[in-house]
């Protein structure tokens, strides 16, 4: 039921009757609130206060059940500031954070003093070496163990000083965070809320039940992930998280929570295209006539509609099942969350759990030899679990060691997708150019020609994923040169082993000129790929990239 009111500031009137916030679906952007109310008696004028000023009172639905409803008005009412409860919580948060900055300050200053206690030594030892090497005494190797040492731990310093920054900075935003939002709270106005009365007439004996489903802004939600791949990387666990935020003015505690990928903000109805129209005319002027420039102008200036809609939103109850239950909308899907949730009006968000789950991995290693000297671990999973996984940051995890973040696409149910595990220490990589020529048109070839020739070596000294024997699968990849004339031809020659030939290959070298190779390489062994390169074109022209 849509209903448009018109807002005056008198008190509130009818019987007063609680109500509390029963099941909020989140959006991206906004959120659909369900609050509910009991009422002893079936007749008469009730009172349903402290709803939030920042409800769209455009998409406001009452449901009745055990009377009629005849007649209903939105009131504006102001109201003192927060509960103390709500004041004494945010001055405890805020205390807990000044003590975490002064830990963090503390931090600092021991750094700086050992950054400065290292710069003494490293400069003590140069000076040291410089007189041994006057006296003939000096030890290079000594020295040079002396330097990496020092080195080595001045990286380090430098580093734990950049993440100390680092957490100061996230800490000052949110303690900014919170003394806004206390001083909202402790405000001498107090705040604004609405009150919505409601005519209702029934028969019988008994009470009735009201829910009053209405749309707030300044709320949304996002996927967060921690992807944990085993030591082998042949099996990733899965926590599929929800960050949720909300600053509607009013608390949602205990709830049930839904979380959903629609977008009621895009509207349900999309654009139609806006008729063209072409029109002649004589470019050369006639007398009294604007210049022909203007006259196009004129005639080309059309705006195009633009339309928009609400979208009709719907409200079905799901049983719920251990984790976040998933339903199906058909252009959009809700997660169900297993258990209620309780989410403050506030600036910082609130981290629940959607589910989790392990999937099956099959690890992979791959390098690019000529931007790189690593291998690379990858492990490439299906998604058999029921949630889609829509796009989002993933902090990766292989065993115990925290490998980083990574964006993760949107991954349907039953699609598989590339988990990156980090660069293994156990290989070592070489890409050697054996021949560098260029040959000049021959008496029966009017092309010229350039002649490279490459050879990658891997040494495997103990992988983390490998097979039975210890050996270890490699993908070495190499970008090819593509020419956009076709005077120039490209031919890979002298080649030591035949590239993959899957269709995931094939399609890579197909399109992008890619080409991979698969190597077995030998635990505590290595294995060499050699290739060469041949690009011909006429003798009068140059190639360039």
């Amino acid at each position: 039921m849509l209903q448009t009111f018109a807002f005056t500031v008198l008190s509130t009137v009818g019987v007063e009757v609680p109500s509390r916030v029963d099941e909020v679906t989140v959006y991206p952007g906004s959120a659909l609130v369900t609050r509910v109310a009991e009422l002893e008696t079936r007749n008469g004028e009730f009172t349903i206060t402290g709803l939030p000023w920042s409800l769209d009172p455009n998409n406001l639905r009452i449901r009745v059940n055990g009377a009629d409803l005849v007649g209903m008005e939105m009131r504006e009412r102001h109201v003192a500031a927060a509960p103390s409860a709500r004041v004494e919580e945010l001055r405890r948060s805020l205390q807990a954070l000044e003590r975490e900055r002064a830990g963090l300050d503390d931090d600092r200053a021991t750094l700086e003093q050992v950054q400065k206690h290292l710069q003494r030594l490293l400069d003590f030892d140069a000076t040291a070496h410089d007189q041994d090497v006057k006296t003939g005494k000096a030890s290079p190797q000594s020295w040079g163990e002396n330097l990496a040492f020092l080195t080595r731990e001045l990286a380090t310093n430098r580093k734990a000083l950049r993440d100390n920054q680092w957490q100061r900075e996230e800490l000052e935003v949110r303690l900014e965070d919170l003394r806004r939002e206390l001083g909202a709270c402790t405000a001498v106005g107090g705040v604004d809320q609405r009150d919505l009365v409601l005519d209702l007439i029934g028969s019988g004996a008994g009470g009735a039940k009201v829910a009053v489903d209405y749309i707030v802004g300044n709320a949304g939600w996002r996927p967060l992930y921690d992807l944990r791949a085993a030591k082998d990387a042949r099996s990733v666990e899965l926590a599929y998280r929800a960050q949720v935020w909300q600053a509607s003015g009013e608390d949602w505690s205990d709830v049930g929570l839904l979380l959903s990928t629609a977008r009621p903000s895009l509207g349900a109805q999309g654009p139609e295209p806006s008729p063209k129209w072409l029109r002649l005319f004589d470019p050369r002027p006639r007398r009294g006539d604007a210049p022909a420039t203007a006259e196009m102008a004129r005639e080309s200036d059309l705006d195009e509609k633009k339309l928009a809609a609400l979208g009709y939103l719907d409200k079905d109850t799901e049983a719920l099942s251990p984790f976040a239950s998933v339903d199906d909308q058909g252009l959009s899907a809700r997660f169900r969350l297993a258990r209620r949730e309780s989410i403050q009006s506030r600036n910082q968000p609130t981290l629940v759990l959607i589910g989790q789950t392990k999937l099956d991995s099959t690890p992979e290693y791959v390098c690019v030899p000529e931007l790189d000297d690593h291998v690379w671990l990858r492990g490439r999973a299906k998604n058999t679990s029921e949630w889609t996984m829509l796009p989002g940051e993933a902090s990766v995890y292989c065993g115990a060691d925290f490998l980083g973040k990574a964006s993760l696409a949107a991954v349907e149910t039953g699609q598989e997708f590339t988990l990156h595990l980090g660069a293994d220490p156990a290989f070592t990589v070489e890409r050697i150019q054996r021949v560098d020529e260029h040959q000049t048109a021959g008496v029966f070839s009017r092309d010229a020609a350039e002649h490279d020739a490459w050879t990658i070596r891997l040494k495997n000294h103990g992988a983390a994923s490998v097979a039975a024997d210890g050996s270890a699968q490699v993908f070495v990849r190499e970008a090819l040169p593509r020419g956009t004339d076709e005077r120039i031809t490209i031919e890979l020659v002298d080649v030591s082993q035949e590239p993959a030939k899957g269709e995931r290959w094939k399609k890579d070298r197909d399109e992008l000129g890619i080409v991979t190779w698969a190597l077995r390489v030998p635990k505590d062994g290595e294995c060499e790929l050699r290739y060469g390169l041949k690009i011909a074109y006429p003798e009068s022209l140059r190639i360039s990239e």
